[in-house]
């Protein structure tokens, strides 16, 4: 990479001004920066935005919180998404704008978001796979953003029980709740323990996805608050 330019991906861009756009980046170790771009010209090919999903190199100034690009590059041409698989991305950037906080640095933001493009380009071919990519990219944020999700042992140290059940208790942990007999009656309420031990092991039957969707929606709403994102209304169309 060009010296001086860092490793870069676009996460959202809008118009700002006549000729410039507001740019959200994301940088490796620097995290979530905002930037202010000129728009692409005509050695880019005339198109009047820079793509998304596409590794760019990024040359910025500027001590504020709001960076002005000097240059910008592709890097590596942007990565085709199509159906869900393109709404499952867009979700991922949307997240990202939400509820990482801007100039807050990360040291592994950047690999973990590079690393969920390229899983859900290699998952397109087998729609099976989209939802177990988009839980391990929210269990991962949320264990970045300092909410991380023990699957093996509740908030006691106890080892999760196959036939327990368990709710999430904010800065504690998993607690658990009832348990589930040997007829398959739940007595009490939570999630079973044989599902949440099926994600701790990367076993993604449809059991453990429905819990991780819900069990990460409840953690990332206090996050979101009360305004909807956009991206998840796309795949109800």
């Amino acid at each position: 990479m060009t010296t001086g330019f860092s490793p870069a991906y676009l996460l959202h861009s809008r118009a700002f001004r006549d000729d410039k756009l507001l740019l959200d980046l994301l940088l490796p170790e620097q995290g979530r920066l905002r930037a202010v771009a000129r728009r692409p010209g005509k050695k880019q090919g005339g198109r009047s935005n820079w793509p998304a999903f596409a590794l760019l190199a990024v040359q910025l100034t500027g001590r504020g919180e709001l960076k002005t690009v000097r240059a910008l590059e592709e890097q590596q041409p942007a990565l085709q998404f199509q159906g869900d698989f393109l709404f499952s991305a867009m979700y991922i950037n949307e997240l990202l704008c939400r509820i990482w906080p801007q100039d807050v640095a990360s040291e592994h933001l950047f690999a973990l978001y590079q690393q969920s493009l390229l899983d859900l380009a290699a998952a397109q071919p087998h729609p099976g796979l989209l939802q177990p990519v988009l839980r391990r990219f929210e269990l991962m944020l949320l264990a970045e953003l300092g909410v991380p999700v023990d699957f093996a042992f509740d908030a006691q140290q106890q080892p999760l029980a196959v036939d327990g059940l368990y709710q999430w208790q904010a800065e504690v942990g998993l607690v658990r709740t009832g348990f589930i007999d040997a007829n398959g009656r739940q007595h009490g309420v939570g999630w079973p323990g044989d599902a949440l031990m099926a994600i701790e092991r990367g076993q993604w039957h449809d059991k453990a996805q429905r819990v991780a969707k819900q069990l990460c929606r409840y953690l990332l709403q206090p996050l979101l608050g009360n305004q909807p994102l956009a991206s998840r209304a796309l795949f109800n169309r």
